[in-house]
């Protein structure tokens, strides 16, 4: 349970940008098991700030750009910088020595302000779009839990990273994530799947509820294995800044997929 409890907030310690106030000893060793098992925390955070910020403002909007503000502040900024990393780093034409040196570079370039630009917009489009979907249709529950299991969805993609390329040239991360464990990215990835997988099959009519309940799923395997096959081409394999790059990738893949799946039902 030591063990558990150890591994369990050195990951959520490096994953969000909330201060853990409990004491515990660094261990790495189930950092893959429960890597994508926090992504179950960050969709609880999101779906209640939807719970309690939509009924205040008459407009989706306001309570869209909440919910991204305050989940970028606990959790995603530390990705973002990922994102905003690689945007400078794989967009320009060079070699994978100055790739590397550019994704430690602590300035940022053009290519990393218009990719976060746009990444940002569009995030705020299609989760505003579902929402006003949702919003038309009268509260259905079962929806805006797949909706807002997004952050999910990003966490799984981002714990596949580490299970199927090797990492660049970082020694550090490397010996960080020696004891990674596709078994135990494959166990956290089943376990953190189980709870909005088993409401939505139980809940809604068959015609839709496998299609539904994958939606999480094929977007994680969709951004794991892209990013993972762009990073080790151009890095050689994955860094810090690839894995958040990944989470992103996955998060806005998995928006794609859902106002698409509204706008066509509804």
């Amino acid at each position: 349970m030591k063990k558990m409890y150890n591994s369990f907030l050195t990951t959520f310690g490096l994953i969000c940008r909330i201060p853990i106030k409990f004491k515990y000893s660094t261990d790495f060793s189930m950092f893959g098991f429960f890597f994508p098992v926090v992504g179950l925390i960050v969709s609880a955070l999101v779906l209640g700030l939807y719970s309690l910020i939509s009924p205040l403002f008459s407009q989706s909007g306001i309570t869209v750009f909440l919910i991204i503000i305050i989940q970028y502040g606990a959790f995603n900024l530390f990705h973002f910088d990922g994102l905003l990393d690689c945007a400078d780093a794989f967009l320009y034409n060079t070699t994978k020595e100055k790739r590397l040196i550019i994704l430690t570079d602590k300035r940022t370039g053009s290519f990393a302000i218009f990719a976060g630009a746009v990444y940002i917009l569009f995030k705020i489009y299609l989760l505003n779009k579902s929402v006003l979907i949702l919003n038309s249709t009268g509260p259905n529950w079962i929806w805006i839990l797949i909706l807002f299991s997004f952050p999910l969805t990003g966490r799984i993609a981002g714990s596949l990273m580490p299970a199927v390329i090797p990492p660049a040239e970082d020694p550090g991360l490397a010996e960080l994530l020696k004891d990674y464990s596709p078994l135990l990215v494959a166990a956290g990835i089943v376990l953190s799947l189980s709870i909005p997988f088993s409401i939505v099959l139980f809940s809604i009519p068959t015609s839709v509820r496998v299609l539904l309940a994958l939606t999480p799923f094929t977007g994680a395997i969709i951004s794991g294995l892209a990013v993972s096959g762009i990073s080790k081409k151009l890095v050689g394999g994955y860094t810090g800044d690839s894995i958040g790059l990944t989470i992103e990738i996955g998060e806005i893949i998995h928006l794609i997929v859902m106002a698409e799946i509204m706008g066509r039902l509804f």
